[in-house]
């Protein structure tokens, strides 16, 4: 990288970090506050899998690396979350006890995939696997509200600033990686699944009468 990309890539990932860093607080914040938990099992084992693996196993560049593990740190919470008020929503067709093992193996299984394709496609960047997680957030959000028929564990501003954290994002993605077709739908495809989710989170607001905008 030149200079100026680099500079660029650094303003980009960091501010992606950030932005990401509030989302994570932000879905805590509300998870607590409404007794659930607020990321959905597919895309928290796929993150925890990424983390690690870019974070610790394979470290990403700086300061991708250090911003992994601060994730890591920070999903530990989310996690726990799920593992506390989740069990509730467990599928009433399926045994109970079959919860924790369930989730082990939607773990294993991300973490599998996750180091599969970095593996097969040499991607030490981790940007197939973090931009396809992107979109599976972006996708398993809108379904969970769906599922649930109320805005309990979300938040306008949790989809904002993981919205904008990715899209801050492209700029140091275009320069570490020019040259992806896969990657240039994935960002279409987020953007437009993202406004779907918006789209649907203020209709629901609308039926319980909640103010989205003075809910955080």
């Amino acid at each position: 990288m030149t200079p100026t990309q680099q500079f660029i890539f650094n303003l980009s990932a960091s501010s992606s970090a950030i932005l990401w860093l509030v989302c994570y607080a932000l879905i805590i914040r509300r998870g607590f506050k409404d007794r659930t938990y607020g990321m959905p099992l597919a895309p928290l084992c796929v993150n925890m899998s990424y983390e690690f693996i870019f974070g610790i196993l394979h470290p990403d560049d700086p300061p991708m690396n250090y911003a992994n593990i601060a994730w890591i740190l920070v999903d530990l919470v989310i996690v726990y979350q799920y593992l506390r008020f989740a069990p509730k929503e467990f599928p009433a067709q399926l045994p109970r006890q079959w919860f924790y093992p369930a989730s082990v193996l939607a773990l294993i299984t991300a973490f599998a995939g996750v180091l599969s394709i970095t593996y097969e496609f040499q991607d030490w960047h981790g940007n197939y696997t973090g931009w396809g997680d992107q979109l599976l957030i972006s996708i398993t959000f809108s379904c969970l509200l769906l599922r649930r028929q109320s805005v309990r564990g979300q938040s306008l501003y949790i989809v904002l600033s993981r919205m904008l954290g990715s899209i801050v994002l492209i700029p140091g993605q275009y320069i570490q990686t020019p040259h992806s077709f896969f990657i240039a739908y994935v960002w279409v495809a987020f953007v437009v699944f993202d406004s779907l989710y918006i789209m649907l989170y203020l209709r629901q607001c609308r039926v319980e009468n909640i103010n989205p905008w003075t809910r955080f």
